[in-house]
Order: C-alpha cells, then structure tokens, then sequence
C-alpha cells in the first residue's frame, strides 16, 4: 500500500499568474518602443495621390532654410551622400526605403540636390511625403 502524505496548504495567494501577464506587457511595451516614430512638424506640399505608408524607412528631412536632418542628425548634402552609400553596401542586407520629407518651402534648386544625391548614392526606394490634398481643392492635371 502507497502511503500518501497531505499537502501543507499555500500561504498565500499563486501570483504566477500575475506576473506572466505582467511580463508579457513589458515585453509588449518595449517592443511598441522600438517602433515609435519621432518626428518634427513641416509643411509638406500637398497630393492628390498622397498614400498612406508604413514601415521603418531611413528619413531626411529638408526644411525650408535648405537643412538637411537624416534620421534626425543633421547633415549635408556630402555627409548624405557618404551615409546613403556606406548603407547600400553589398553585404548590409536588405535596402531601407528613403522616405524624404522636404518642407512646402524648400526651394526647388535644394529638393532636386538632395534627390539627385540620394539617387547616385543608391536610393533606388525614394518616397516622397506629402499632406493629402483637402477636399474641395481640385488637382493639377
């Protein structure tokens, strides 16, 4: 015959439980965190054909005074250059988008630079921000 001894009672309450749910929001937090987007306010020029985009692009800024901010660093036009090529390196893997967000007031002369530098860099997945149009406005044919 087996003989069973009696279990002595819990102390408390199991919170394992608890902290399983607890864990998992932590984990949930820190990962949401990764992927907040930090950005700056601009007056983008409108688009009808505006889209909505998500992803983790690499962003360049060019504000209105011809200034460049690239993930949120500032930068010129050769450091650009530089950083866009040492990204589009064989062997760095998969090719980021560039998403460049030029300011309604950037002068045509600066965007047409920093594209032209983006595209003999290796920015072949250039998006351009834009507002979308407000209704009522007709588009440009």
């Amino acid at each position: 015959m087996i003989r069973l001894r009696p279990r002595p009672e819990a102390a408390g309450p199991d919170i394992t439980p608890l902290l399983d749910v607890v864990f998992i929001l932590l984990v949930f937090f820190i990962v949401a965190a990764a992927f907040a987007v930090h950005g700056m306010d601009l007056d983008l020029p409108a688009s009808s054909f505006a889209r909505t985009y998500a992803g983790r692009p690499l962003e360049i800024v060019l504000a209105a005074d011809g200034s460049l901010l690239c993930d949120e660093a500032p930068t010129d036009l050769r450091e650009l250059g530089f950083t866009l090529r040492r990204l589009n390196a064989p062997g760095n893997g998969p090719r980021r988008q560039i998403l460049l967000k030029a300011s309604a007031r950037a002068t045509v002369e600066a965007f047409m630079q920093t594209v032209d530098v983006i595209r003999r860099s290796g920015g072949e997945h250039l998006v351009i921000a834009t507002e979308p149009a407000r209704p009522g406005l007709a588009a440009a044919p």
